[in-house]
């Protein structure tokens, strides 16, 4: 099933590399992120124009973080791991953005 959002609404996804022993690098097709924590710290925060937006978060075995964006067009967003491997095995999936 997707996640849901409307166009215009932020959100806010946690993201956990439970590992054991390989990298992730979270990332939504076609968004971009305007905040993005990682263990424990601001890399990115919104409003924050000397520092542009992301569009993806990296995170080593065991770390987490959160990324926060908005959608300014409806549509499915899909969203996945940039280890290719694991998306083609199943870790994947899609945000549906409506009006």
């Amino acid at each position: 099933r997707p996640l849901r959002a409307k166009v215009g609404q932020r959100v806010r996804i946690w993201v956990l590399d439970a590992g054991p022993n390989r990298p992730t690098a979270f990332h939504v097709v076609g968004g971009q992120f305007d905040t993005v924590f990682a263990e424990g710290a601001y890399l990115l925060r919104r409003n924050n124009p000397a520092h542009g937006a992301a569009q993806v978060l990296s995170l080593g075995p065991a770390q987490g973080g959160f990324v926060e964006m908005s959608f300014r067009e409806p549509g499915h967003y899909p969203f996945v791991s940039h280890l290719m491997v694991d998306a083609e095995r199943g870790a994947h999936g899609t945000i549906a953005v409506t009006r």
